[in-house]
Parts: structure tokens; sequence; C-alpha cells
């Protein structure tokens, strides 16, 4: 694939920003340009394994700062915008002023710069989720359609569900084309963030020998997080007009399967047994049997590791960190 574009990922440091850097900077041509509040080389590191690439600039932004903004989009004539800059549900229930004005007010300032200062800009992908959905007991059994009716249950899936509506108003006031993708529960090397992160912290007890018990024990749509970086990526670069929003291809379990894959799979490559992975009675408030069939007919092609394989990965990575003494 070769492309003549600069690629701007807000949030670029994060689990989905730096595995679609890496999907950048490792299939495309692109440049790509990478913003976090806190761009030390450190994290860089530790997120994307490498402190420099000639194709790759890391800018140290505020999100909420409309200067800011303008200023990375005409500096690097940036053509194309992955907007996942964003704070996670325990940071939004904990201080919603702070949430409010990162989440949705930083949203709207990135699209009104766009219109202002992006006159090289083709494509807007923003980060929404699955929190935009109720319980899944609010809906009927079986496979879901994306189209179902929202119902957020806490103000992080309400200001996703705000800025979806911000970008159709945007490609309609712009006609610069724009998706937005819903992931679902994201699991492997770089996810140690959010609510339900914790089957990739029981997997990196696994690989440390320490027992861990996952809090909440309900079905989850599980997505493995290079996959979701690369889908991210390629909608970013791929064909397509108007506005969309999709759910990401998943992989739905209960808690019980998927501790008893994390097992399974240790044991495939050679991890000591015996460690215990605990499951709690807590459910998170997110649905799950969502359909994804719209995303893989408009973005064929795009990454879907089958489940044991993804987790057989992520341990494979954790155990070489650990024995590097990086795993945290």
């Amino acid at each position: 694939m070769k492309l003549m574009e600069t690629v701007w990922i807000t949030g670029g440091l994060g689990c989905i920003g730096a595995h679609a850097t890496r999907y950048l900077l490792d299939q495309t041509e692109c440049q790509v340009v990478i913003s976090a509040r806190r761009a030390d080389p450190d994290r860089l590191r530790r997120v994307l394994g490498l402190t420099q690439h000639p194709r790759l600039s890391v800018e140290r932004l505020d999100i909420t700062d409309p200067q800011e903004i303008a200023g990375v989009l005409t500096r690097h004539s940036i053509t194309r915008v992955i907007h996942l800059a964003a704070l996670q549900t325990p940071d939004c229930q904990a201080n919603r002023d702070l949430g409010l004005q990162t989440n949705l007010a930083g949203t709207q300032h990135l699209l009104e710069a766009i219109k202002r200062h992006g006159d090289r800009v083709q494509r807007v992908v923003f980060a929404s989720s699955i929190a935009v959905y109720g319980h899944r007991s609010e809906y009927p059994p079986g496979p879901l359609p994306e189209t179902i009716e929202p119902r957020p249950v806490n103000v992080y899936g309400v200001w996703k569900l705000a800025a979806e509506h911000l970008c159709r108003i945007f490609v309609d006031e712009t006609g610069i084309s724009t998706v937005c993708l819903r992931p679902g529960v994201l699991f492997g090397p770089g996810r140690d963030r959010g609510l339900t992160s914790t089957p990739t912290t029981a997997m990196k007890h696994l690989v440390k020998g320490h027992p861990y018990t996952i809090p909440f024990r309900n079905r989850q749509d599980y997505l493995y997080a290079p996959d979701v970086g690369a889908q991210f990526a390629l909608t970013a670069v791929r064909p397509w007009t108007g506005f969309g929003v999709f759910t990401l291809p998943s992989h739905t379990v209960a808690m019980a399967e998927l501790v008893e894959v994390i097992q399974q799979a240790a044991k495939a490559i050679g991890l000591p047994g015996g460690v215990n992975i605990g499951i709690g009675a807590d459910e998170v408030p997110f649905i799950c049997d969502l359909q994804y069939d719209a995303f893989t007919r408009h973005f064929p092609g795009a990454p879907h590791t089958p489940l044991r394989q993804a987790i057989e990965a992520t341990l494979s990575t954790f155990a070489t960190m650990h024995r590097q003494s990086d795993l945290d």
C-alpha cells in the first residue's frame, strides 16, 4: 500500500493509537503524527517499541486547546485524522467536568479546527464506543444489529453518542468523509487502562505466576487490540464517502469461557501451570452480541484474529516483556 498521506492520531500513545501507529508505519508509506498530553520518550518506547522513526512525528497536545489543535493541522499539512484522545470511563465518572471538556468539547474543538485550518483533510475517523448502547438485558436475545437504539448508561457513553452526532453534522457542513467506530472490550498488549482492562491484567499476572481475580463475570464482545489499531488505520486510508457508524469484529464469550481459553493458551506456549484466575460477581454495564457485518462489507480484509491465537500472541508478548523486566 503506497499512500502519500499524513495521518494524525490524537491520543496516539494509548492502546488503539499505538497499534494504529505501528500498522501505518509497517504497512503504508504514510507520514504519521501522534499527539498526547504526556508524550515522553519512555511511554513512546513502551507502547510503540521505538523512540523515533523517519516517518513519525510526536506532538505534546491538550485536545481541549483549539490553538494547539490548529497548530498541528497547519504544521504537518494533515490529510487524515484518527481521533482517539479521550478520558476512560472511570476518569469520566470521577471528574465529569474534565471528562466533558476532553471527550465532547475536545471533539468539537478538533472538528471546528479542521473546518478552519484543515484544508487538506480528506477523512476523519472518530473512536466511539459500545458504551453508546444500554445494558444487554434491555435488548432482545440473539445477535443485535448496530442500528439498535442507543441507551447510554453512563456519561462516557452519553458523550461518545453526542460526539457521533457532532461528526454527522460536520459531514453535512463540510463534505469531509467521516467514520465513527464503536469498539467493544479490548484486550492485548497496550491495554492498561479503563473499566474492562482486567482480563489483560489477568494475563500479565499469569505470566508472572501470580493469581488474579477478574471482577466481572458477564458475556462481552472482546476485540484484540492490534486488530483494532489496524482497523482504525485501514478506515482512515481506505476509500469511503459520507458519514458512517460501525461496530467492529469481535468474539462474544462469557468470562468463564475466556478464562478457560487463557489457561489453554498458556499451556500451549509452555507457561507454568497452576496459576489461578478467579472470576468475581460484578457485571460491567456494556452490551454484547453486536453484529459487525457492515464493517467487514465496507472495509474487507481488515484483520480479525481468532480468539485463541490472539490470546497466545498476547501471552507470548507479555512473557518476553517479563524476561526483559519490562512488564508492569
